[in-house]
């Protein structure tokens, strides 16, 4: 009797562990349907993700202002946090996770959003400019004349 009740119980124990493994497998990896896959990530990435074929010289006036966004905000850090700051930006971290990573204080937090969002405006400023040359000047359409055309 005792041996069928170990046999029970050592069956009910396995098919609980499977039971509740796959279940953990299955809510873990959904499989995605690419039918609908391709439109929502369309839909939902920001235009700031998308690819921007820039000029030379635009990139360079990027980095200028990424370079003078980096400076003044060390010149709030004290430090410790500047040191952890120049190590983060080396090995090439996003600077928001940066700046969580520092712990700031409150005066610190508004003055370094203040420096992004200036940063931030001159950056789209830099990336409409091209727009608004791109746009002004559509694929080489030449004005018309008002002479006569000559037979």
């Amino acid at each position: 009797m005792s041996i069928n009740s170990i046999k029970r119980l050592s069956v009910f124990s396995t098919i609980f562990a499977f039971a509740t493994i796959l279940h953990g497998l299955a809510l873990a990896a959904p499989v995605p349907n690419p039918a609908i896959t391709p439109a929502l990530k369309t839909q939902t990435s920001p235009v700031s993700h998308q690819s921007i074929k820039l000029t030379k010289q635009q990139r360079l006036q990027i980095q200028l202002a990424r370079q003078q966004r980096d400076k003044d905000i060390e010149t709030l850090l004290n430090p410790s946090q500047d040191t952890k700051f120049k190590a983060a930006l080396q090995s090439r971290q996003r600077i928001r996770k940066v700046l969580t990573s520092l712990d700031l204080n409150p005066d610190q937090q508004k003055q370094v959003q203040a420096i992004l969002q200036a940063y931030n405006l001159q950056v789209k400023k830099i990336i409409s400019s091209q727009a608004s040359q791109t746009t002004s000047n559509p694929t080489a359409v030449t004005p018309a004349t008002s002479q006569p055309i000559k037979k």
